[in-house]
């Protein structure tokens, strides 16, 4: 089952905040519904939170498009989080530039197979 969210979507490549985490981050505008996806310097790990819920995965496959971002979990992860494998993010007018949101994904999947992008 997919989620669809509608929202500002935020990107940092490189958080002062946080040590230099790369994360990407969501709040549905209708909802409140938090998404974020996030990769530290030193780690093999992707984490995905949803809402307050927290994960790590090895692999995940998202697609990055000039409307939105498409985020597929493995069906172990799932479990852990709300039962959601897919999460489709529509970009809010007031998003950070794409170009952004590319260069953070990038750091995010550095050495990984996962991320497809078609901008």
């Amino acid at each position: 089952m997919t989620k669809k969210l509608y929202g500002v979507v935020f990107g940092s490549a490189a958080d002062e905040e946080y040590e230099g985490l790369a994360h990407v981050w969501v709040r549905d505008a209708n909802t409140g519904y938090w998404f974020s996806m996030s990769r530290a310097v030193e780690s093999d790990c992707i984490e995905v939170m949803v809402s307050d819920q927290l994960s790590c995965y090895d692999e995940v496959d998202v697609t990055l498009s000039k409307t939105g971002i498409l985020v597929r979990l493995n069906d172990v992860g799932t479990q852990s989080l709300d039962g959601h494998r897919e999460y489709a993010i529509e970009f809010h007018l007031e998003s950070v530039d794409i170009a952004e949101i590319r260069e953070t994904l990038e750091v995010i999947f550095r050495g990984k197979s996962g991320l497809l992008l078609h901008v």
